[in-house]
């Protein structure tokens, strides 16, 4: 046997809104869930190797983060690194080659 419910316009806008909420919750954390990828989808989407990723988080060129041994990667973080390019290179001035110049001759001290 069906049971029928009478509700108040507000009792059912009240119902209808904690739906709604339920619902976007349950999505934004199935979408989170699903942004978290390993070192080998990381790759795939920077097109570049298994290797090479490793070696820019050693350097910590792109975001990523550590679960005990294991890195991971935020898929829409990786997207938001490639968006933003690289550094853009500066111009250089005389001062500024020179300056370069000899920090690099301090720190290689070969001569």
């Amino acid at each position: 046997m069906k049971k029928v419910f009478l509700l108040t316009e507000e009792e059912l806008e009240s119902y209808s809104q904690k739906m709604y909420n339920l619902c976007k919750n349950r999505e934004e954390k199935s979408s989170a869930e699903n942004d978290i990828i390993d070192v080998k989808s990381a790759a795939e989407i920077l097109g570049l190797s298994p290797q090479t990723v490793y070696g820019k988080t050693h350097r910590n060129e792109i975001p990523f983060f550590k679960r005990g041994k294991k890195l991971r990667f935020s898929k829409s973080a990786l997207i938001e690194w490639l968006k933003a390019g690289e550094n853009p290179v500066k111009p250089s001035t005389k001062d500024d080659i020179k300056m370069r110049a000899s920090e690099y001759l301090l720190k290689n001290k070969r001569f």
